[in-house]
């Protein structure tokens, strides 16, 4: 649900719906190049420095500026003045350029949300030395192409750019994307100064942006027309679909872009990574499965031999498997380090006895029985008496069944191969409890 409360803006549900599958859709892109660990130094500055003067140069070109990408590179970096365009364009290209290096600064305090405090900070740092950097107006001004009048007084706009900072503040875990969106066209619905409002706005939305590991985005020249024409929505009647639409475009434009470089730079293949995501999910569900098996184990164990002044210890190991080992054992592979957990149970009177769960992959009486689906399997072992190795399976010791596992992606399902080669479906606390009954039955009838 997004929260535009406080704000101008209305949003229908039938587009909420949209934005949000959007949205997601961009944050799991994000999420993927975060976890692939290509989102690195190196592909960081290779996207940035690509599209640094062409983010300069277009948001200037906006407001009017004639200087190219490549124009505005040579202005910032060797302070050249470009012959056949107006001085002001340069020294608006430097300032700018500043004021987005800050920006990439300001990002790293990912605790602030963004504020008035930071707003005016770059406000000032977009104009240079021109007068009223950083300071709210207190005369009345004119939108071009507007029909929209902002506030005219000083304590109007500083009334209304409250209110801005407080929706920020009190909605700082929306997506980014979304607060990068309304956040802009808000500020540029208030227009708080007397120049900069335009530069300061999609700045603004690039400081959300660039905080939440997003790359910035360039709203370029040839878009004014739709990009005013958005504004405007959003200023007469308080539409934001337009512009929300543009910035996610925008976003997803410019996650391309940074994917590319990835790709470039890292090797990053989105596709593989999206799989290798859907891979740990499923490996965490077996993971957690497991943890809640040996813990039931463990509580119907005691349950009947506490009265008999029995003990039993269920050793669980610490990461038996990592995401590489699971995605081979799907794969019908062999593993090392695969024990699970060891069972120890004594009852006075009666042998002790001790058994080992180990994991490996499915027998292919499983496969073929949950469709041809690979995974790992738990299986059973025993006290070698001869001392090496010092565990060897045997069926006939296994409690109750021989192999056991989930179908993937379905926790408190579990399947049990038999030692009559039949294979029952029972639920964690099923299973648990005729294992549990099974390994005390096998106490007992043995000899102390």
């Amino acid at each position: 649900m997004l929260n535009l409360e406080g704000t101008p803006y209305l949003l229908d549900s039938k587009a909420e719906a949209e934005v949000v599958k959007t949205v997601r859709e961009l944050e799991e892109r994000v999420a993927l190049l975060r976890r692939n660990g290509s989102l690195t130094e190196e592909t960081v500055k290779h996207y940035y420095g690509e599209k640094r003067f062409e983010q300069v140069a277009e948001s200037n070109a906006i407001e009017g500026s004639t200087l190219s990408a490549g124009e505005t590179e040579l202005a910032v970096l060797k302070g050249i003045t470009i012959t056949g365009h107006d001085p002001a364009y340069i020294r608006d290209a430097i300032s700018l350029d500043n004021a987005l290096l800050r920006l990439v600064e300001l990002a790293k305090e990912t605790n602030n949300p963004v504020d008035i405090r930071q707003l005016t900070e770059l406000h000032a740092l977009v104009l240079g030395d021109r007068k009223g950097g950083g300071i709210f107006r207190n005369e009345p001004v004119k939108i071009r192409g507007a029909d929209h009048t902002p506030p005219k007084t000083y304590l109007e706009v500083m009334k209304q750019m409250e209110a801005w900072e407080k929706w920020s503040k009190d909605n700082c875990s929306l997506p980014a994307p979304i607060r990068a969106a309304i956040l802009h066209a808000w500020l540029a619905h208030i227009h708080p100064f007397i120049d900069g409002n335009g530069r300061s706005a999609r700045a603004i939305s690039n400081l959300e942006l660039v905080r939440a590991g997003y790359p910035p985005i360039i709203i370029k020249k040839r878009e004014r027309g739709r990009y005013i024409d958005a504004l405007a929505e959003s200023d007469s009647g308080g539409d934001i679909r337009s512009f929300l639409e543009l910035i996610l475009e925008k976003t997803a434009g410019a996650l391309t872009g940074l994917e590319h470089s990835a790709m470039r730079e890292q090797g990053y293949n989105p596709a593989q990574e999206k799989i290798r995501k859907q891979q740990e999910q499923l490996f965490r569900i077996w993971e957690t499965s497991v943890q809640l098996l040996v813990k039931t184990i463990d509580h119907y164990i005691h349950a009947q031999i506490d009265k008999g002044n029995g003990s039993c210890s269920v050793k669980a190991f610490d990461f038996p498997l990592d995401l590489d080992d699971y995605i081979s054992l799907c794969e019908r592979s062999t593993v090392a380090k695969t024990w699970a957990f060891i069972v120890d149970v004594s009852i006075p009177g009666f042998a002790r006895l001790e058994r080992l769960a180990y994991i490996g992959f499915r027998h292919s009486m499983m496969y073929h029985h949950l469709g041809d689906e690979g995974g790992p399997s738990l299986y059973w072992s025993t006290k070698n008496p001869d001392g090496y190795p010092r565990w060897i399976s045997k069926d006939e010791v296994a409690p109750f069944c021989i192999e056991l596992t989930i179908k993937q992606n379905v926790g408190d399902e579990w399947y049990a191969r038999k030692k009559d080669g039949t294979i029952e479906k029972l639920n964690t606390t099923e299973i648990s409890r005729k294992i549990a009954h099974s390994l005390v039955d096998m106490v007992l009838a043995s000899s102390g």
